[in-house]
Order: C-alpha cells, then structure tokens, then sequence
C-alpha cells in the first residue's frame, strides 16, 4: 500500500524565528507503523524540530520511476 505522510518542521531563520513547513511523502508500507518508522528514519539525526502530523492511505497502485517507462507497452 502507498501512504502520504506530512510531516511539519520547524527551522529557524536568520533572524531567531521559527518557520514552520509541511512537506509529505509517498511512502510504500503495510502498515502505517511501517510508515512512522520509515519517516523516523529519515529525520534521524536532523538539526531541526519536526512532527508527524498525519498519515492517509492513497489510492495509488504503483510509482512507475524514470526506468519503468522503457519496460512498459510504450516502450
């Protein structure tokens, strides 16, 4: 299954305040416990302050990437 994960972060500016963001995700996972542990991965170590806001399950079947394309029927 494929979730979009948002995750809020918090950075601070140049002149001492904080500017919060929302950037998502597609993540692939079976379970939304895969996907917290996977958005947990990928902010390990960061330098900044973040927070899984939300997790939905999309209706996505498949991510075709930049390679698939020669393998499929229009290649």
């Amino acid at each position: 299954m494929y979730y979009t994960a948002k995750v809020r972060e918090a950075h601070e500016t140049d002149s001492g305040s904080i500017k919060n963001t929302v950037v998502s995700f597609l993540v692939q996972d079976e379970a939304i416990s895969g996907v917290e542990a996977q958005i947990n991965k990928e902010y390990k170590g960061s330098t900044f302050d973040w927070e899984l806001v939300s997790v939905t399950e999309t209706k996505y079947v498949k991510v075709l990437e930049a390679a698939d394309r020669a393998d499929g029927p229009r290649g």
